[in-house]
């Protein structure tokens, strides 16, 4: 039977992450294991994390740039979800709630086709208070439904342009990612979503799986560099030609 680690990030957490423990620790497949990476937090969120049964590293990560700390976090944390013997690592944000089944589908998807090592599921859209608002996780990065069947060609020309995953709504199975660190500058799920999709292991999943919680402090999940747009993603990227010219050289 497969182990499954629950893997979350967390920075300051304490006034949002209870409702996330919560949903954690009431799943219908319970996870074998329980980590955190917590970013040099001051509030208290590492006893709540304890207090769960959470076992806690802080983060090694010495990146000042948000994108390429949250990625050395989550790779942190699936280096720890590995030497446990993890199998599969459901990943989470510190403020998204948890579908009950959440653990339990994801796993399903993963163990009834062995050679998939992302599985890439929806997620439902709640403010800072936790109500509802308009809209999902695919709603906002739209994804062909047939995006794994159509030519590679096609499939690398849509990926290059628009996100696949929302990290906090995907889990991994790290032995069939054949690289799963991450370059500087990439976020993890954007990263690792294309590692899965060159290997034709990625699963794009419309089941929502979580609450993505919403907030003036948390934006980068939602950015969507203007993707929706032809004109404004060409205008992104001219804007931001160095950056774009590294990233290229990393997908080579």
């Amino acid at each position: 039977m497969m182990r499954v680690a629950a893997l979350l990030v967390t920075h300051n957490s304490r006034h949002v992450i209870a409702p996330t423990l919560a949903s954690v620790l009431q799943q219908s497949r319970v996870p074998d294991l329980l980590i955190a990476i917590d970013d040099n937090s001051t509030d208290g969120t590492l006893n709540d994390l304890r207090e769960s049964g959470f076992s806690t590293m802080q983060s090694t990560s010495t990146s000042l740039v948000p994108e390429t700390r949250i990625a050395q976090n989550f790779v942190q944390g699936v280096r720890a979800a590995i030497s446990h013997g993890a199998d599969i690592v459901v990943l989470g944000d510190h403020d998204d709630v948890w579908h009950p089944n959440r653990v339990e589908h994801q796993v399903e998807v993963l163990d009834s086709q062995e050679s998939i090592a992302m599985v890439a599921s929806d997620g439902f859209l709640i403010d800072e208070f936790g109500a509802a608002v308009p809209g999902t996780l695919r709603q906002t990065f739209p994804v062909p439904i047939d995006l794994m069947t159509l030519p590679p060609r096609k499939q690398w020309s849509f990926a290059l342009r628009h996100s696949l995953a929302t990290g906090g709504a995907s889990a991994i199975r790290p032995s069939a990612l054949t690289d799963w660190s991450v370059p500087p500058g990439w976020l993890h799920d954007r990263w690792w979503s294309l590692e899965a999709l060159r290997h034709e292991a990625l699963m794009i999943d419309t089941t929502p799986v979580i609450d993505y919680r919403i907030s003036s402090h948390q934006r980068v999940g939602l950015e969507t560099a203007g993707q929706e747009s032809a004109a404004r993603w060409s205008t992104n990227k001219v804007k931001t030609l160095g950056v774009t010219s590294r990233r290229l050289g990393d997908l080579t």
